[in-house]
């Protein structure tokens, strides 16, 4: 993964953010789609039909118009369905389409291949610990369920 601009990056490598960052860029070149819109399609597919733009927001830490925004391509491109809730004209719900479920597993088998590839100097064992401590860090335990927090 070093190339010819990696120079003297010690200062910067010594924060473990700043290499996920790296890892997260790197993966993102790697993927022929946009992260942020898979990100969506897992969250759709993972939590049920019907999911407001707002929850959307709140899950993945981004601006609400920034999920109108991605919610706008997804749509376009016959992925997602974005209905008026009937509870409460004022919002949006939004479900996954076939198309969505069948893009969302071609961009996941993508970034396992980008993943097995950018990490593919770990062991199998190493990769696993490096995702139980991103976890953990995260405050989750291995089965994604909250950690209580630290101190108690």
């Amino acid at each position: 993964m070093p190339d010819a601009h990696d120079v003297h990056l010690e200062g910067l490598l010594r924060f473990p953010s700043y290499a996920f960052g790296k890892l997260h860029r790197a993966v993102h070149s790697e993927v022929g789609s946009s992260l942020r819109e898979h990100w969506v399609l897992v969250y759709l597919e993972d939590r049920a039909d019907r999911i407001s733009q707002q929850e959307i927001a709140d899950a993945l830490a981004v601006d609400r118009s920034e999920v109108v925004r991605l919610v706008d391509g997804l749509e376009r491109a016959g992925l997602v369905v974005r209905q008026r809730d009937t509870t409460d004209r004022r919002k949006h719900c939004l479900s996954i389409t076939d198309a969505g479920r069948a893009a969302r597993r071609r961009v996941d088998a993508e970034i396992e291949a980008s993943h097995d590839k950018l990490l593919g100097r770990l062991d199998p064992t190493e990769r696993a610990t490096l995702h139980r401590l991103s976890l953990r860090a995260l405050g989750y335990d291995e089965d994604y369920r909250p950690l209580p927090p630290a101190g108690e």
